[in-house]
């Protein structure tokens, strides 16, 4: 997501500097990657979240010159802050004067493209057993656009389920400039019960894929176990939409290990991110020397 247009559009919407660079060799494209840019006194910060992207046939030399080019464009004065996508770019950057400042993440991705029948083989019999409860209970379920004035309030309860669990995530002026601009790419799934929502999940499309953004629940719809009822028919409904792959965001296991049973329990894969990488002019310089 942090790479797709969509993800560019909706921050320029609140006044970041957003910019989109694409590197080509006789025409074809190696990479693409959309970096922000934050000014700290004199020196200007470039953060590429989840970047780059490469192409399938971007050689090892194709990806030293990119990021190359990448420090040499940022300017005497310029630092870069770079997520790397995979563990595997780490020496890559490394070469190129970049230090690690933290450790990779883990994210929970479901793929899309199995048939519904082994997408249910690969769940944990629990989180199975939850769903079928919840297809057993009187629970109606019901999806549309997310429409930022009708449903601020699931923006309002999330934000509020935030402070008192203490987790960070986008802001809620982020959804509604996703929203506004793209409205066809939001997908929000309630649980209804005796005319009553018990649950919802916002998704975020960014073709060919989506992620999961914004889930809540109350005590009602955690005792049926909506929450397994809504990601079952998501990722349904997405995968006949055409995406391949729905990501549940980050793995904590030690902070939120409810919820990463939840996501894990899914059927997801577990895949760890590259690590949060710093280069700065002077660092650097002293780097390359040693």
């Amino acid at each position: 997501m942090q790479q797709h247009p969509y993800y560019g559009d909706a921050l320029r919407a609140l006044g970041a500097d957003v910019t989109c660079l694409s590197a080509r060799k006789h025409g074809v494209r190696v990479a693409h990657l959309q970096l922000v840019k934050r000014q700290f006194g004199p020196v200007q910060l470039r953060w590429v979240p989840r970047g780059p992207v490469w192409a399938p046939g971007a050689s090892g030399r194709d990806r030293h010159h990119v990021v190359d080019l990448l420090h040499k464009d940022a300017g005497v004065a310029a630092g870069s802050i770079v997520s790397l996508e995979t563990p595997a770019e780490l020496p890559l950057f490394a070469a190129a004067g970049y230090r690690a400042l933290w450790t990779c993440q883990y994210v929970a991705e479901l793929c899309l493209c199995d048939a519904p029948e082994a997408s249910l083989a690969a769940q944990l019999v629990k989180w199975r057993n939850r769903l079928r409860h919840a297809e057993r209970s009187d629970i109606e379920v019901a999806h549309r656009r997310f429409q930022p004035g009708r449903d601020n309030w699931l923006l309002q309860a999330e934000t509020m389920q935030r402070r008192a669990r203490r987790y960070r995530a986008l802001p809620p002026a982020f959804t509604k400039a996703w929203a506004r601009l793209h409205p066809n790419a939001t997908r929000l799934f309630l649980a209804h019960r005796q005319g009553r929502i018990i649950a919802a999940m916002l998704f975020l499309r960014h073709p060919p894929t989506a992620s999961y953004h914004i889930g809540w629940s109350d005590t009602e719809g955690r005792k049926y176990s909506a929450h397994n009822l809504l990601l079952w028919r998501a990722a349904n409904w997405l995968a006949v939409q055409g995406c391949q792959r729905l990501d549940l965001g980050t793995v904590d296991s030690e902070n939120a290990p409810g919820l990463a049973r939840f996501k894990l329990g899914s059927g997801a894969a577990l895949r760890p991110l590259g690590p949060t990488m710093l280069r700065l002019p002077g660092l650097a310089r002293r780097r390359i020397a040693a």
